[in-house]
């Protein structure tokens, strides 16, 4: 007697969500992506871990240097260098995360192709990959925070939503970017200059407070305007909530989300044969 599942894949006909629990089931192969990611980001690299929390840290050092000067040493009683690195490592993720998922599906062609597997796990697996380069960045704020003096308050206990937040504005962001790198390799060359786009058009080296306020909740469908002013708050106990932004970013986001899962179960039938 053959016990061999069989499964049969049609294109979808309309949008009708996607199965969630499938992909739960395939949660090793996740996992598997995930170390394999780690793997390549770290293997023979001496000074790995150093490069992580390099970037944000020269980023602000130069920052600071150059800014202080036009903004004072602090932001509303937070230290200036404090108050952009806390940002940068909130940036470093999102901007990894994005370039690592626009070329996803390429990269795992091979995958892609001869496996059956939800192929949205690829682009979640090399995102939560990513995490742990936030992990590493994040190491050295309790020692820039003792420096300033800076110590947390009950507001930290938010920072698992805004990490949450960060991670559905990535995962969101990068399905649209997966399946259209997959057909249009014109993305790729694209998305640095994007992705300096979006530096400064969120707030990083500023706060959203200098955006004039009938202006600052149409700045906030930005998905990274909630984020990164939710981090401040989490970490930095700055007064007051940014409870209006976040749930402006996170509509946003969720919205984002949806268009990328409608956009990927369109491209989803066709997605091997053009990659």
């Amino acid at each position: 007697m053959n016990d061999t599942a069989m499964v049969r894949i049609r294109p979808p006909r309309r949008w009708n969500g996607f199965d969630w629990r499938e992909m739960w089931d395939r949660r090793e192969l996740v996992a598997a992506v995930v170390r394999h990611e780690i793997q390549m980001r770290y293997r023979q690299t001496v000074l790995g871990v150093v490069w992580v929390i390099g970037q944000p840290l020269v980023t602000t050092l130069i920052l600071s240097i150059l800014l202080t000067r036009l903004t004072g040493k602090s932001h509303e009683g937070i230290p200036y260098p404090l108050f952009v690195y806390v940002a940068m490592t909130s940036w470093a993720y999102i901007s990894h995360g994005l370039t690592k998922s626009a070329g996803c599906f390429v990269s795992y062609a091979g995958l892609v192709n001869r496996v059956y597997l939800p192929r949205l796990l690829v682009p979640l697996s090399v995102i939560l990959a990513a995490l742990v380069d936030f992990a590493v960045a994040l190491l050295l704020l309790p020692v820039v925070m003792a420096y300033y003096g800076v110590t947390p308050s009950l507001t930290i206990l938010a920072l698992p939503l805004v990490i949450a937040l960060m991670i559905l504005t990535v995962f969101g962001m990068g399905i649209w970017l997966a399946v259209l790198n997959a057909k249009f390799r014109d993305i790729a060359y694209a998305l640095p200059f994007l992705l300096q786009l979006g530096l400064f058009s969120s707030p990083m080296f500023y706060g959203s407070d200098i955006i004039p306020l009938p202006w600052r909740w149409l700045y906030a469908l930005n998905p990274v305007v909630g984020i990164v002013e939710g981090m401040r708050w989490s970490l930095l106990n700055g007064q007051p909530a940014p409870t209006a932004l976040m749930l402006i970013s996170t509509g946003a986001a969720l919205v984002i989300l949806s268009g990328g899962l409608y956009l990927y179960q369109r491209r989803e039938p066709t997605l091997a044969d053009v990659i």
